[in-house]
């Protein structure tokens, strides 16, 4: 029999020639073996960690079996410990088994039952160790890996979160463990088919290169591209691995270039179609213009004429939206207050406010708002930002500007939070609100915002969501301010 030659067996036995007998049984097998005769001389080492066995008399003449083996539990608890015992001390070899024994030899002993003992400890070390060494190799393979790896139980419950997993969700392993991973990171349209997939790598077929979303901490959506595959036995049952790589960026490149498209398209079609709308819509006015004088003694028609202008207006403030996103920006700088064009800004949103109660606040004392900026441009940005305010609070509406010194790649730099006593903007608002058409109002492009981060953009800055301390939303700018 082939013995590792570094399993130690210390015998244990106050009778030297017991001691004696169990060293030649156990040399002709090519054990090592190291031998004490009391408890105190036992308790005396220092080197457990080298023992692979314990053969332990039950009774010593300064201890027994049942006393010594919670101590030798606590210095060696990887260590096997077999009690050595005659037939009348059988039911103390049973009580000790009860404390963690692995095994009891009877007295007068027998060789083969000694070997074959020795030898399942040997095997279940072995596998052991083993176990350990695979888990370890998955572990450092696993946790070393720029992916999102969880394994699933037929439950759907999480048995695994790799630390990447961790850092990509914003989630901590100890909070999902155990919880169910469709209902935790999917949304509903994905569940079903995840599921689905699930159910298929438990039955046997692999699943590759599939796609959906996984929803993170903070109620973003990352996109990831999956393999999964059955693991046949981990921790007692059957599970799935799930590795994702995060392909968002990917996801990201692709709508943008899908938006590009999108936009040349707008771009080539625009000048044409601005030209022939502005000339229809001027000679329309001109008609209603000369309508209203012949009407100007009948106030319904007079009423139904400024109906119809005012929606002229409003289709032509659309035109420009449109013309104005696709059109390149041409800033013409000068050193400006911003104080003076956030609040022209608010002067010209005037019929906005018209018969709500709206008040526009600053908290900027003290701060040099002086910028190198286009003001007309800049003039945009804040009526944008402060037209959705309006449409999203109700009466009486507070809007707050916010101005401090700051910081942007070692340069000074403004920072201006526009901050309202609205609802907040949705998870999905809060991703979206800068993309090109994209809005939620009934009325409108939803191209403003997107000019505002483009104009922001053109003078070196950044606009994003900010983060109010209380209710309402937060739009904040970084404006260089362009002196240095």
């Amino acid at each position: 029999m082939k013995v590792d030659p570094d399993f130690l067996v210390l015998v244990v036995d106050d009778d030297a020639d017991t001691r004696s007998n169990l060293c030649d049984i156990l040399e002709l097998d090519h054990y090592h073996i190291e031998t004490a005769g009391t408890a105190a001389e036992v308790l005396r080492r220092k080197d457990w960690s080298r023992i692979s066995a314990i053969l332990l008399d039950r009774r010593l003449p300064d201890s027994n079996a049942e006393e010594l083996l919670p101590r030798l539990r606590q210095l060696a608890p990887d260590t096997a410990i077999l009690i050595v015992t005659g037939y009348a001390d059988l039911q103390g070899a049973i009580a000790a088994l009860r404390q963690g024994a692995a095994d009891y030899i009877l007295k007068p002993i027998n060789p083969d039952a000694l070997r074959a003992s020795l030898t399942r400890i040997a095997e279940r070390r072995r596998l052991t160790l083993a176990k350990e060494h695979s888990e370890t190799a998955f572990r450092t393979l696993v946790e070393a890996a720029p992916c999102l790896i969880v394994i699933l139980r037929a439950d759907d419950t999480i048995a695994y979160f790799s630390p990447f997993a961790e850092e990509l969700t914003g989630y901590r392993a100890s909070e999902v463990l155990g919880e169910n991973y469709s209902e935790r990171f999917l949304c509903s349209e994905c569940q079903p088919m995840v599921r689905e997939r699930l159910q298929q790598v438990l039955a046997g077929a692999p699943a590759r290169g599939f796609e959906n979303p996984v929803r993170c901490r903070d109620d973003s959506h990352r996109w990831f591209l999956w393999n999964a595959q059955l693991l046949t036995d981990y921790e007692g049952a059957p599970a799935v691995l799930k590795v994702g790589q995060d392909i968002t960026a990917l996801k990201q490149a692709q709508e943008r270039t899908l938006q590009a498209e999108r936009l040349a398209a707008i771009g080539q079609m625009m000048a044409g179609l601005a030209h022939e709308s502005g000339n229809a819509l001027a000679r329309s006015q001109a008609c209603l213009e000369m309508l209203a004088m012949e009407v100007e003694d009948r106030p319904e028609a007079l009423d139904l004429i400024g109906r119809i202008q005012k929606a002229q207006n409003h289709l032509q403030q659309l035109y420009g939206e449109v013309r104005n996103y696709a059109a390149p920006l041409k800033l013409e700088r000068q050193m400006q207050s911003l104080r003076s064009i956030w609040r022209q800004a608010w002067t010209n949103l005037a019929d906005q406010r018209h018969g709500r109660t709206a008040l526009l606040q600053e908290e900027c004392d003290g701060v040099d708002l002086h910028c190198l900026v286009d003001s007309f441009r800049l003039e945009q940005v804040f009526r944008n930002i402060l037209e959705n305010a309006l449409a999203a609070c109700s009466d009486p509406v507070e809007i707050t500007v916010f101005c401090s010194a700051a910081q942007m790649d070692g340069q000074p730099t403004l920072r201006i939070a526009v901050r309202d006593n609205g609802p907040g903007l949705t998870p999905e608002q809060r991703q979206h609100i800068f993309e090109p058409f994209f809005t939620t109002k009934t009325k409108g492009t939803g191209l403003g915002m997107a000019i505002a981060q483009r104009i922001i953009e053109a003078h070196g800055g950044q606009i994003a969501v900010g983060t109010p301390p209380g209710r309402g939303a937060e739009i904040q700018l970084l404006l260089p301010r362009g002196n240095s």
